[in-house]
Parts: C-alpha cells; sequence; structure tokens
C-alpha cells in the first residue's frame, strides 16, 4: 500500500522542504522529491532498484515514482540529511512552457527514472539548498528557481531506474489523470459531481477524491470551478454572449452563484472582467494573453478553502 506525501507545510504551493528521515512504505505522491543525505547508512528503494545514499550525493525523483528510504542511521534525532518536495503547478503552465524553462523541464522529464548527481560540483547547489526555508518570502521561490537551474550544469546525470513494471504504473496513473482532466473539459457545462466523474474510473467517491487531490494538489470541487472560471473569462473576452449565458454554458447553476465564485477567484465581476480585458480581443486566435493573464490572476487560488459550485 503506498502512502502519500503530505507537506508539512500549512499553506504547500511550491515547495516544503522536510528532514530525511526513514519510511516503511513505499511513498507514491504528486511532488517532485530532491534528496540530499548528510549522513551515510540510509538506502533508498525504488520498484527494481536499491541505492546507497552517501553524503555528497543528491537523487532527483519525478511524480509518481513509489520509492522509500531505510537506515539506523536514520532513525536518531541527529540530522541525517534533507528531503525537498515541490510541485510546478503553481508557476502556471506559461511559464513552464517557456523557452527559458526548457532545460530544467527536460532534466525533470528524465527523473522519472530517478537521477543521481554524485559527480561533484554540487558545492554550489547544496548552497542554495542551505538558504531554502519554509517561508512564503519571494525569494525562496527564486532559491527553488536557482537551485534547479544549477542542477542543469551539473554532469553526471545517472538515471536510476530502468524497469519497465515502474513506468506502465506511472502511465496507466497518467492515462487515469487525463480521463478525468478531459472529462470535466468536455462536460463543463453538465452538472459534475464526485459520483459522475468516479464513475468514469470505477471508483468509489472517496477513492476518487483522495486519487484527485493527491494528483492533482487540489480537491476536486476546487478545481472544477476553477476549469469553470477559467473557461468563463475566455468567453467573455472572446464573444459577446450576455453574462447569464456564459454562466449558464460553463456550468453554474445560477447567474448569483456564477458572479460570486468569479469573483472569489479573480477579484472583480464577470461585467468588468469583461470591460477590463476587451483589448484582449485583437488577434485573439493567436493570441496567449488570456491565458497568461489568468495565471496570473490564479496565483493565490490552491491556498483558498473549498468552495461548492
Amino acid at each position: 500500500m503506498y502512502q502519500r506525501v503530505i507537506a508539512n507545510t500549512p499553506k504547500f504551493l511550491m515547495f516544503d522542504l522536510q528532514p530525511l528521515i526513514e519510511n516503511k512504505q513505499f511513498i507514491f505522491g504528486a511532488d517532485y522529491i530532491l534528496i540530499r543525505p548528510q549522513k551515510n547508512g540510509g538506502t533508498l528503494y525504488l520498484s527494481s532498484t536499491d541505492i546507497p545514499l552517501v553524503v555528497g550525493q543528491l537523487v532527483l525523483i519525478a511524480p509518481f515514482n513509489p520509492f522509500k528510504i531505510s537506515g539506523e542511521a536514520l532513525n536518531n534525532n541527529d540530522s541525517a540529511g534533507d528531503v525537498l518536495h515541490f510541485r510546478l503547478n503553481a508557476l502556471g503552465q506559461t511559464f513552464i512552457d517557456s523557452i527559458q524553462f526548457t532545460n530544467i523541464k527536460n532534466m525533470l522529464d528524465n527523473a522519472k527514472q530517478g537521477l543521481l548527481f554524485d559527480s561533484g560540483g554540487l558545492e554550489t547547489v547544496f548552497e542554495i539548498m542551505d538558504n531554502i526555508e519554509n517561508s512564503f518570502d519571494f525569494k525562496q521561490l527564486l532559491n527553488i528557481l536557482m537551485l534547479l537551474d544549477q542542477l542543469t550544469k551539473t554532469p553526471s546525470q545517472q538515471c536510476l531506474e530502468s524497469h519497465p513494471i515502474t513506468f506502465s504504473t506511472t502511465k496507466r496513473t497518467e492515462n487515469r489523470v487525463d480521463i478525468v482532466l478531459q472529462y470535466i473539459a468536455t462536460n463543463l457545462a453538465e452538472p459534475l459531481t464526485v459520483t459522475i466523474v468516479a464513475q468514469q474510473l470505477h471508483m468509489a467517491e472517496s477513492t476518487f477524491s483522495r486519487f484527485f487531490h493527491t494528483h492533482l494538489g487540489v480537491t476536486f470541487r476546487q478545481y472544477l470551478i476553477e476549469q469553470r472560471v477559467k473557461q468563463a473569462a475566455r468567453y467573455l473576452v472572446s464573444t459577446d454572449w450576455t453574462i447569464a449565458h456564459i454562466g449558464a454554458e460553463v456550468g453554474f447553476s445560477s447567474l448569483s452563484n456564477f458572479n460570486e465564485k468569479f469573483k472569489t477567484l479573480l477579484h472583480v465581476t464577470p461585467r468588468h472582467y469583461r470591460v477590463n480585458h476587451l483589448s484582449l480581443r485583437e488577434n485573439i486566435d493567436t493570441s496567449q494573453s488570456i491565458q497568461g493573464q489568468l495565471q496570473k490572476q490564479l496565483h493565490h487560488w490552491q491556498t483558498s478553502a473549498s468552495i461548492a459550485p
């Protein structure tokens, strides 16, 4: 049975730095994991590979890649190392897809096999990691980005995992997530519920809710509201439909409900959003400006409380 990764930071958006400790169950989570051992004697277990953890190494593991760590050196009160959990969705897809992020994105894609950095030359990375704190200062986000950028410049990135079972399991999980997201996107106007969407994966409601939150980082209801508001914002800019029609088109049960949820996420009413963004209609077929604006305005959304659609 896999154990979920639960970040300790109350408003975990981008990262969480935790001490390196033993875990007896395989962890199967939605976060990237960067492991820095500061004592010898621990062992990292992937599905078909065991890696002794040695001081001076770094190990990078991608989401949905089961792993566990054990060893007597991890069971005392002294610090045995650090584990940095981080995820990218707080940055926004536009940023992740930018050309400036390409090297980091390629490295993270390779981390699906597990990457071992142990060739030396990690001093700068360790120095950045020492400056990372679980705070919400903007400089901490910059530290994470600088750390990832520096890792792309570090030679001898050894892939750890090549067992096909790991990748078939990971692929099945990714396919199930894709099925759910595609179903939601196609049926936004319908009265979607956990029960209805869970049926698409033949899951019980409670199992589906845990699955969704683990792999998307938000609850089903939070995600559904965000997608409805995002689509409504696009319609407000790209069409002349009435606000009531747009609310119904994206699945809100009433105009008042639509206005309330839209203002909660974007801090303006649908009417004011349309007025403020009419300039985006120029070259709208080729422009990504709407998506960019939405990413900025939804930056804080993941920390908001669950809002019933």
